[in-house]
C-alpha cells in the first residue's frame, strides 16, 4: 500500500478512535460508570505511547506501526477498558494473542535498534535472535500481568480476575501471547529460508530502512 494511502487511513482511524471515545465517555457518564469513565481516560494516553517512543528517539515515522497501534488500543482501551467488552468471553484472550504478534514484533525491532543492524552475522547470532524474540514477548507479558496484580494490591481493582479464577486467567493470557509469539518466531524462520515475508515482517523492513539505513 502506498504511503499516502496508509497515512490517510490512520487519520481516519485516529477519527474513528476520536469518536468512539466520546462516545465512553457519553454513554459511562450517563450511567455514572465512574471507573469507565476513568479508563476512558486511559484510553485517550495509550494510543500516543508509540509515537512518543518515535519522537523520543527521532526515528522517522512507519505509519503502519502507528496503524497498529491506534488498532489495538482502539480494541483494548476503548471497548475493553471503557465499554466493558472484557465481559464478552475469548475477547480478553483474542487481545492477548494479538499482543503476542505485535510485542514479538516490537521485540525484533528493539534487537535491530540495540545492535544497530538488521542482519545476522551467522547461523548462532541468528539463534540468538530468535530467543530474544520470544524471551522479550514472554517478558512484556509477565511484566503486565505483575502490573494487573499491583492494581489488585493497590487499588483494589481485580482487572486479573483474582477473587473469580485465581492464576488461571494470569496464565492463560500469558499462554495466548507466548502461543502467539511462537508463531511469529515461525514465520521469521520461514523468512530465512525461503524470504517469503509478512506484514508484520515488511514493517520490520520498513522500519530498518528509515531509521537504521542496513539491508535487512
Amino acid at each position: 500500500m502506498e504511503e499516502k494511502k496508509i497515512k490517510a487511513v490512520w487519520y481516519a482511524s485516529i477519527v474513528i478512535y476520536g469518536i468512539t471515545l466520546l462516545y465512553s465517555f457519553w454513554k459511562n457518564m450517563q450511567t455514572e460508570d465512574w471507573h469507565s469513565v476513568g479508563m476512558a481516560f486511559v484510553a485517550m494516553l495509550t494510543p500516543c505511547i508509540v509515537p512518543a517512543l518515535f519522537r523520543l528517539f527521532r526515528w522517522k515515522p512507519v505509519y503502519e506501526i502507528y496503524l497498529l497501534s491506534n488498532g489495538f488500543t482502539y480494541f483494548a482501551s476503548i471497548w475493553g477498558g471503557s465499554l466493558n467488552a472484557y465481559r464478552f468471553w475469548g475477547y480478553d484472550k483474542l487481545l492477548h494473542f494479538a499482543s503476542g504478534w505485535l510485542l514479538c514484533t516490537a521485540t525484533a525491532l528493539l534487537y535491530f535498534v540495540v545492535k544497530q543492524s538488521c542482519q545476522w552475522k551467522d547461523k548462532r547470532e541468528y539463534r540468538i535472535f530468535l530467543i530474544f524474540l520470544n524471551a522479550g514477548n514472554m517478558a512484556a507479558a509477565e511484566i503486565w500481568e505483575f502490573f494487573e496484580y499491583a492494581m489488585l494490591v493497590f487499588f483494589q481493582n481485580d482487572c486479573i480476575n483474582h477473587y473469580t479464577q485465581g492464576v488461571h486467567d494470569s496464565m492463560n493470557d500469558m499462554l495466548c501471547a507466548t502461543t502467539a509469539g511462537l508463531l511469529m518466531t515461525l514465520c521469521f524462520v520461514r523468512y530465512e529460508k525461503t524470504g517469503k515475508s509478512n506484514f508484520l515482517i515488511r514493517i520490520c523492513e520498513k522500519f530498518c530502512e528509515r531509521n537504521i539505513r542496513t539491508e535487512f
